[in-house]
């Protein structure tokens, strides 16, 4: 009898508590070609990389986050080519709390945008 009456008030204590973490999560999905995440608070990033040469920017909210807009390629980290989405998520995982320079083809124009330490794992692993 004492179990179930545990058992009741974990149970009732677990619903109780469910409110107090609503709305903080990130939808997050990825492959080796593709990584999608928005979060409640409206943030948001789409990258593609079908080609293999870069990786696209689809979609990043809010506007201009990191000098980074939509149409950019990302064709390297600090110097080291990323063809695929997973080859930027991994340098990002290699250096975490390091600075980063993205190399970015914006139409016809190449750009160097420096994100400071931290930036460029946050952007491929966001947080709540």
């Amino acid at each position: 009898m004492r179990h179930l009456i545990l058992l009741g008030v974990l149970a009732a204590a677990s619903t109780i508590g469910m409110p107090a973490h609503a709305g903080l999560y990130v939808y997050e999905h990825g492959t080796r070609d593709m990584l999608t995440w928005h979060s409640p608070d409206g943030r948001a990033l789409d990258l593609a990389s079908p080609g293999g040469n870069g990786i696209r920017v689809d979609r990043i909210k809010p506007a201009d986050r990191d000098g980074l807009k939509p149409g950019d390629v990302i064709v390297a980290a600090n110097g080291q080519p990323v063809a695929h989405v997973v080859d930027l998520v991994n340098y990002a995982n290699a250096h975490l709390q390091a600075a980063c320079k993205l190399s970015v083809r914006r139409g016809h124009t190449d750009l160097q945008l420096a994100l400071p330490a931290g930036e460029l794992a946050s952007l491929v692993h966001p947080q709540p």
